[in-house]
């Protein structure tokens, strides 16, 4: 919340709504949270906090084994590249972008 805007529980719908203090226009709307009948709202919020911790630790694990095989993915076509070029006897040198001046 910024010094600008202020935030109001609506009674009727339970629903926050954050207001700007000079216009009136509502800058945000959260819906009620959906709970359980008879279910603690701190548990509920815990298990949620647990159940997104494991989705980002598993997406990351993820992240870092899809970088390691791209790297051997490019490391095999660097290597196959190579070997092409010293199959075909070409010993040149490619143009120099920065000879063209």
């Amino acid at each position: 919340m910024s010094d600008g805007t202020f935030i109001v529980d609506c009674p009727c719908c339970k629903a926050r709504i954050e207001c700007d203090r000079k216009t009136g226009k509502v800058q945000r709307h959260w819906e009620k949270p959906q709970l359980k009948e008879g279910a603690d709202p701190m548990q509920e919020a815990l298990k949620k906090i647990k159940d997104d911790k494991s989705r980002l630790d598993s997406y990351f694990s993820n992240a870092g084994k899809s970088m390691e095989e791209k790297k051997k993915e490019l490391d095999e076509a660097f290597e196959k590249e190579k070997k092409r070029i010293k199959d075909s006897g070409d010993t040149s040198r490619p143009i120099n972008p920065m000879d063209l001046d």
